[in-house]
């Protein structure tokens, strides 16, 4: 049975701020929108990317994400069970589940670890690296966020700030402060 589709209001980010603005008039609302926009263009964001995996590619994203990490590791992409799942934050579990899925379809295969250190490692495949750099070269030509509706130099500029947001949340979880 398919999900429901989820309705998306064009204005719905000013009408949060109009109702949060009339509901607590004594916060400034340049120290918490950008957060709840950020939330919001994240959640839809996540669910294109979702469907594009899943209608173009037969994964989820959350596999997807596994085969980009694996891309980004460098010849002979591959890398242990242990470093995918804090590279990716998700439960040693999740990663079994979804490597046991990735073997499946081709894209990713165990193999054995170095001699001395034992252990395997998950590798990806040759079909599974050609997946992997089209559906990078789709979200980078993507039409989620289109490219008229920021400039290059706006892109760099969103690009800056959300960086230094990532880092210092980053941060702050390392140190257990949030």
């Amino acid at each position: 049975m398919p999900r429901p589709k989820v309705a998306y209001s064009r204005f719905h980010a000013r009408d949060i701020a109009a109702s949060l603005k009339r509901e607590r008039p004594d916060l400034d609302q340049a120290d918490y929108l950008y957060l709840l926009y950020l939330q919001r263009a994240g959640r839809i964001i996540d669910a294109v990317h979702e469907k594009h995996c899943r209608t173009v590619f037969g994964i989820s994203s959350a596999e997807m994400r596994v085969l980009f990490a694996l891309r980004r590791s460098g010849p002979s992409y591959a890398l242990r069970p242990t470093e995918l799942f804090r590279a990716l934050l998700v439960t040693s579990g999740a990663i079994t589940k979804q490597v046991d899925r990735l073997i499946a379809t081709g894209y990713v295969d165990r193999q054995p670890g170095p001699q001395k250190s034992g252990g395997f490692l998950i590798h990806l495949t040759q079909k599974g690296r050609e997946v992997a750099d089209a559906a990078l070269t789709a979200l980078a030509d993507s039409s989620v966020v289109s490219h008229s509706a920021l400039t290059a130099k706006e892109r760099q500029v969103v690009l800056t700030l959300t960086e230094k947001i990532l880092l210092d949340l980053e941060d702050r979880m390392e140190a257990d402060e949030i």
